[in-house]
């Protein structure tokens, strides 16, 4: 065998050594991560070396997820922004993840839908919302009197409860007064005759 130094090696020994870049470490899922070590059995506050590896993997899973999920948008129609269908395609073979991410959808679609609701109960007849001014006490001055009583206003009683498809709350029936029935002398009600309203006269 010949004892020539090989032109790969020789090209090799000539270049620099690789050295990566050392990621500056934020500790952002850091109380996260030890919630969960301590839920999974760890002690209250966990070791940081150990933080530091799951946080290190933590964060290879979610750059991993951003690129799949940045190829999936560039192939469909070279969108520019990922959406979340894009996330579900990239779980798509995870079924307990991608059942965690419907899920928490679902709640956080509930909540706005809650929101909304409470807000739109929040406005007055005029549309605006009713707000407390910076140095009132909480009542309005359109409640008062001239001499500072209170208007007495009956309370409305609510009607039955409508529900959606899914039993979420919607709103309260309208309850209507009954008008009085009139009775003759035998206590029998005595049917109104109505007048048939004239067409208008054209002018």
């Amino acid at each position: 065998m010949s004892n020539k130094p090989n032109s790969y090696d020789t090209v090799n020994q000539n270049l620099p050594p690789i050295q990566y870049p050392k990621r500056k470490r934020k500790g952002l899922f850091t109380k996260d991560i030890e919630n969960i070590l301590y839920a999974m059995g760890d002690t209250p506050f966990s070791h940081e070396s150990t933080v530091n590896a799951v946080e290190d993997i933590l964060i290879e899973y979610i750059a991993t997820l951003a690129t799949q999920m940045v190829d999936r948008a560039v192939s469909q129609g070279r969108r520019n922004r990922i959406k979340l269908n894009d996330l579900a395609f990239v779980l798509r073979n995870d079924p307990l993840k991608l059942s965690r991410m419907l899920y928490i959808l679902e709640q956080s679609h509930k909540i706005e839908k809650a929101k909304k609701m409470f807000d739109d109960e929040a406005q007055d007849g005029t549309g605006k919302k009713k707000r407390d001014d910076e140095y009132s006490d909480g009542e309005s001055d359109e409640d008062m009197h001239g001499d500072g009583i209170e208007k007495e206003e009956p309370e409305q009683p609510l009607g039955e409860v409508v529900l959606d498809a899914e039993g979420n709350f919607v709103r309260h029936k309208r309850k209507y007064k009954k008008r009085a029935v009139e009775l003759d002398e035998n206590g029998n009600p005595i049917k109104k005759k109505y007048k048939k309203r004239k067409p208008k006269e054209e002018k």
